[in-house]
Parts: C-alpha cells; structure tokens; sequence
C-alpha cells in the first residue's frame, strides 16, 4: 500500500529508495500509433512528470469513466494513464497493468515516474510486453484528486504534542471542503476501481491483460480476479506482491504485523554471524527500549522538509516504532544495498543515538502526493469485509507494539464515523481459476507472509514464494540485490507460463544481509 496502507505505514514504498540503484535505460523501439477508444483523451506526458526516456516510447492520456459502473450515464471522472510500449522486438499481445498501493499513493508517480526509470525490474518485463500505468481513480494524476493537505497541519500538530493523534477535525475539514466541490464518496471505492481496470484494457484495444499489484495493490488485484466473468476484456494472470488479505483490519493488526516483521529481523541477526556478534541480544534491547521510551519519553528536534524548519517534539515508545517501521519496509542500506541496517540503529538507540528515528520522522512531517481522503473512502467502504481478528491470521505481537493497532483502527474509525460512506457488501472470491503469484518479504512490516499464504488458499492456482531480507514489494530492490534479480526472473517465467509453476531455485541463493560497523 507505497504510503502503504495506513498512517502508522508513512514509508514511500518505491521513491523513497530510488537513489539505492542507478539508473536503468529502457530502450524505446519504434511503434506505429494506436486508435485508442473513444473514452481516451491523448495529452503530454510531461503532465504526468514522466521521465523523457519514458515519455518517448509512452502514450498519455486520460480514460474518462463512469464514477459509478453501475450508472453508465451519470456523472464522470478521469483516470490518468500510460501506455508504454514494449522495449522487445515481438512483445506478447497482453499486456502487464501495474498497480500501486496507499490506498492513495499514486502509481504513475512513484512506479511509472520513479521505479521504471532507476529499477531493473520493470525494464526486464516490459522486453516482452506493453507496462500499462493506470493512476487509481481519486489519487494523484487522476481527476480529481482527493488531497488532504489538511494532514500536514495535524501531523505538525501531533508532533508538537498539540492534538491527540487519533483525532479527526483535519479530515472532517477535509471532507466538508470535497463535498463542498460535488464529490461523491461513494464513487471512490476497491470495486469502482476493479471495473476501471477492464474499462481501460477495453479502451485501449487490449482483449486480453496481466495485473501486477503491490501493497493494496493485492487487495485490488483480488478484486479484478473477482470480475473476470463480468467485463468484455479477459483477465490472464494476476501477480500479488506484499498481499493483503481481504477480511482483516490491517491497521488493528499493525502491532502483530510488525512483531512478525521484527522477529524475522532478529532471527536473521542472531544467525549471522557478523551481525550476532556485533549486537547481541538484540530484541531484548529493543523492547527494554521501548519500555524506557514510554515510561520517560525524550526531547527531540524535527525539522519540517519543506522550509527546514525545527519543531520541538517528544520521542515516546510509538513514535519510535514509526521511525522503526521504514527500516523494515524498506529494509536496504543507502550506500549500496548492502543488507538491513536496522540491528545498526537499534543497538545506535540503545547508546542514546536517535538520529536516524529523528530523520525519518520529520519526513513523514509532510506528504503532498497522496489522496488521503480516498484512503478512506476505500477503507471505510469495506467495514463489512473485515470478519477476522488479526490474531486469527497471526502470532502473539509483542505487548509493546499492540497500541499501535489499537491506535490506527481508532484513527481510521473515527472518520469512517464522519464520512459515513456506502458500506459494499462482504467480498466473495469469485473466479478462482485464474492464475496467481504471491510475493512476501521476511521483513514487511505491512502485510507479512501469512496475509499472502491465507489469500492463496482461496484460489485453486496460486504460487507463493517468500524472499528473505526483502521488506514490502519483492520487485523494488536495489539492483546489487539477488533477491531483485530473483523476483523478476519468477515474474518473467510466470508471465511467460501462468499455468506452470515457475522455477524458485534462486531463492536459495537469497540470504539476509546486514550492515555491520
């Protein structure tokens, strides 16, 4: 979910590591024009931001689409799309749609924008079909755009120890002005954005498609499989990677989520050699420490990223476990990929060094590019789905991190209270023939390999592979990293042949790294 999922998950899931890898050039071929259908409405691909190595073998426009499926005739939106075309000299007829996470964050901004041009991933399947960025309806580059720039005031607020966390005026300020424009909330939900996708494959001429999704990503992807008797357009294969489950509040399960993620780490730590040697004992230390931090929280300067100005705040036990989280979401070194640098800044915290929290959360002081008011909306959408608690799914969290949950379903709670948006019907897998890979990271904080083993079993052709060391999104690492290399080969085979499972052997060769000094 790149913000994924939910507040306490503040962690850019692509751009935010952009500068871990150098550039990988995509080498545009020549491609005569396509007649789009009439719903498309050609514009520059500097609207978009879209790199120039990009833009020059892409189609931008906009899809205009029903704001409700159901309703043909009534109101409309725009959804921001790309169509960028095949680096390969006899690219496949069905095309891959990619599908960022949030929900809110926006896929032709942080995947199309960030991750095709500085990954190695993307460029390797784009040899052998057309990418297709399709911008979720409500979040950036789609029209309109559901921003809450009221959210920065509060995070400011909270951080100065102003206003409660949990508290919800900024989004009622936020919706009272939406609505105040005509925005119908109920038209900003995980099935209207199901039904897009068809829409947009049948816009553009595509009779048959792929769908890779990441972060709720997932959760939309099990919603397109869900569709895949109901529109013109045929479903081939869907890819899952960091996969929410759809019957669980993801945000109350945020304390067993992390725990799971935590464990993981210290495991991997403890088993190597270097890294056990050099910080021992180390899940005793972090939980001592966020003991101590919650017992007498610590005075700490923020700095605002937009004009660097410092706020004065206060480090508590939560809070760090937000600074926490991006090293396990993101869990690679910024000098060279080298491994996780997590057991580094523990032990660091534990000598009185928390620079690296500090850093992290004044980031997360300010976002201007995700659709908050459609996290919501889609989150509130699907009360009626969530029929499992998180401890069905997963382990015992540890004490100290159940708050967290408590916390995030409080937050998201109180204003599903004020939205009041159109509770849709429980979801029901449908249509579970299609073939399924299932990516899951060791280290994702956000949706841990359970969520993705439950979703699997829902479906009769599903293979999951679980990548050591990787955080959330197993096709956006670095590209020194094997486990890069051996997403994107399973990715490849599995397009290739969605009904045969694809070769693992390359995750043998996958172990966790760590930084040591």
């Amino acid at each position: 979910m790149s913000k994924p999922l939910n507040h306490f998950c503040q962690v850019k899931l692509l751009t935010a590591v952009i500068t871990l890898s150098g550039g990988c050039s995509v080498n545009p071929v020549a491609s005569k024009p396509t007649k789009f259908g009439s719903a498309w409405q050609t514009v520059a691909c500097k609207i978009f931001d879209v790199p120039d190595a990009i833009a020059a073998q892409s189609d931008c426009g906009y899809v205009t689409v029903p704001a409700q499926h159901a309703q043909p005739n009534g109101p409309t939106i725009q959804l921001a799309v790309i169509r960028t075309r095949s680096s390969g000299k006899n690219p496949a007829l069905d095309p891959l749609f990619v599908e960022q996470g949030g929900p809110g964050d926006s896929t032709i901004g942080d995947i199309a924008d960030g991750a095709l041009p500085n990954f190695p991933e993307l460029p390797v399947l784009l040899e052998n079909r057309d990418l297709i960025f399709l911008e979720e309806r409500g979040t950036r580059y789609s029209k309109p755009f559901l921003s809450c720039p009221e959210l920065n005031d509060h995070y400011i607020a909270v951080a100065k120890g102003e206003i409660g966390y949990t508290d919800p005026s900024w989004f009622k300020a936020c919706n009272d002005r939406l609505k105040a424009q005509g925005i119908n909330p109920n038209a900003f939900n995980t099935r209207e954005n199901a039904a897009d996708v068809y829409f947009v494959a049948e816009t553009l001429g595509y009779p048959q498609f792929n769908y890779y999704g990441v972060s709720y990503g997932t959760l939309l992807g099990q919603y397109v499989i869900a569709q895949a008797d109901k529109h013109k357009a045929k479903l081939r294969s869907v890819i899952l990677d960091g996969v929410v489950t759809t019957n669980v509040d993801f945000n109350l399960g945020a304390g067993h989520s992390m725990s799971y993620a935590l464990r993981n780490v210290f495991h991997a730590c403890a088993q190597d050699q270097q890294c056990g040697q050099a910080y021992p004992n180390l899940e005793q230390k972090f939980l001592a420490l966020v003991d101590q931090l919650n017992q007498k929280p610590i005075p700490i300067t923020l700095t605002l990223p937009s004009s660097q100005k410092p706020i004065a705040s206060r480090l508590d036990g939560n809070t760090f476990l937000n600074g926490v989280l991006h090293f396990l979401a993101r869990p690679y070194s910024a000098e060279s990929a080298r491994g996780s640098s997590l057991p580094k800044f523990i032990y660091a915290a534990s000598q009185g060094n928390f620079d690296w929290v500090t850093e992290k959360l004044s980031e997360d002081l300010e976002n201007h590019t995700s659709a908050k008011e459609m996290y919501h909306t889609v989150l509130c959408a699907r009360a009626k789905s969530v029929q499992i608690t998180p401890s069905q799914l997963l382990p015992p969290a540890y004490p100290q991190l159940l708050p967290i949950g408590i916390r995030e379903s409080e937050a998201v709670s109180k204003a599903c209270d004020i939205l009041q948006a159109e509770l849709k019907p429980p979801f029901a897998y449908e249509n579970p023939d299609i073939p399924t890979l299932l990516f899951n990271g060791t280290y994702d904080p956000v949706t841990p390999q359970p969520y993705g083993e439950t979703v699997a079993k829902s479906l009769k052709t599903a293979y999951v592979y679980t990548f050591p060391g990787v955080g959330h999104g197993a096709l956006f690492v670095p590209k020194d990293m094997p486990a890069g290399t051996c997403s994107t080969q399973i990715a490849a085979e599995f397009l290739a042949n969605p009904q045969q499972a694809p070769d693992s052997s390359c995750l043998t060769q996958i172990k966790p790294r760590f930084v040591v000094e």
